[in-house]
């Protein structure tokens, strides 16, 4: 999919992202890759091309984040879109606040939060409704809920021993120090 350049393409995009990040992929960049493939003998070439085809075959999330961090608040102004529709649509606060939807409850001098109210409760229920049809992490649920770590490695250990949901085994992408985190994704059935 060519880059988005304005804030309605950038915004629908991100929020599709979310629902279904397979949705944003690219066929025919794909099949071009994979021919480039087909049709070189040189090495580093080929491994090049090979990460390009996981890449555009798995689009990253982040690409579409950043171009809503960009766009979303001129887009949400000019539409009259508050951070609470984005809220509701799955958009993490983290993502709102960086986009400027959403006033920071940053640290003080003082060391102690400082802001408003605190963030409303997110329950199990909330955190099951938020389980995506592609594949997460437990990180990427949590983010996209606001729960805490501990209310979502619940919501996600009771789903796997129901079945709705299956370990995908460790994240390909995983880069960085630590262990790869497991991926889960929804069970067929």
């Amino acid at each position: 999919m060519p880059a988005t350049t304005d804030s309605e393409s950038a915004v629908r995009n991100y929020l599709l992202a979310l629902k279904e990040p397979t949705a944003l992929r690219d066929d025919n960049l794909v099949g071009e890759l994979r021919q480039r493939l087909e049709s070189t003998d040189d090495q580093l070439e080929r491994v090049q091309l090979r990460q390009q085809v996981r890449d555009a075959e798995n689009p990253s999330i982040e690409r579409f984040e950043d171009e809503f961090v960009t766009h979303a608040k001129e887009w949400a102004e000019a539409h009259g879109v508050g951070a609470s529709a984005f809220a509701e649509e799955g958009v993490p606060d983290a993502v709102l606040r960086r986009a400027g939807l959403l006033r920071g409850r940053g640290r003080g001098r003082s060391g102690r939060k400082s802001g408003g109210a605190r963030s409303p409760r997110v329950s199990a229920a909330d955190v099951r409704a938020a389980i995506p049809r592609g594949t997460f992490t437990i990180k990427q649920l949590q983010e996209r809920t606001g729960g805490s770590v501990a209310t979502v490695r619940n919501v996600v250990k009771e789903a796997e021993q129901q079945g709705l949901i299956e370990p995908q085994g460790s994240d390909p992408d995983h880069v960085g120090p630590g262990r790869a985190p497991t991926l889960y994704k929804r069970s067929k059935k």
